[in-house]
């Protein structure tokens, strides 16, 4: 059965673009003789199971000009601002709460 997460962020990964990854290989023959391959095959810069995996209170911020970055995330509710964020918050939701 399919991972549900894994099906949702199926097109996430569409948004960074793919990358190239790269495998060196050497063989050697009976005689001694080294023979080097590189295959190189298309892949998605972070697939939905690498996104899955990061912990809590990560994000990742996607650019056009760059490659995704991951940040850590701090809940607004820790900033030194936090009290005029709620007074603010609630302003707001009485003014949208009047329109309706």
């Amino acid at each position: 059965m399919p991972d549900p997460f894994t099906t949702t962020c199926s097109p996430l990964p569409d948004l960074g673009g793919p990358t190239d990854e790269t495998t060196d290989s050497v063989t050697t023959d009976a005689y001694g003789a080294h023979s080097n391959q590189r295959s190189i095959r298309r892949i998605p810069i972070m697939p939905p199971a690498v996104l899955r995996t990061l912990p809590f209170g990560t994000g990742v911020v996607m650019l056009r000009s760059a490659r995704p970055i991951i940040a850590t995330l701090r809940p607004w509710t820790a900033r030194r601002d936090a009290a005029q964020l709620r007074a603010d918050r609630a302003e707001i939701e009485q003014l949208l709460q009047r329109a309706h």
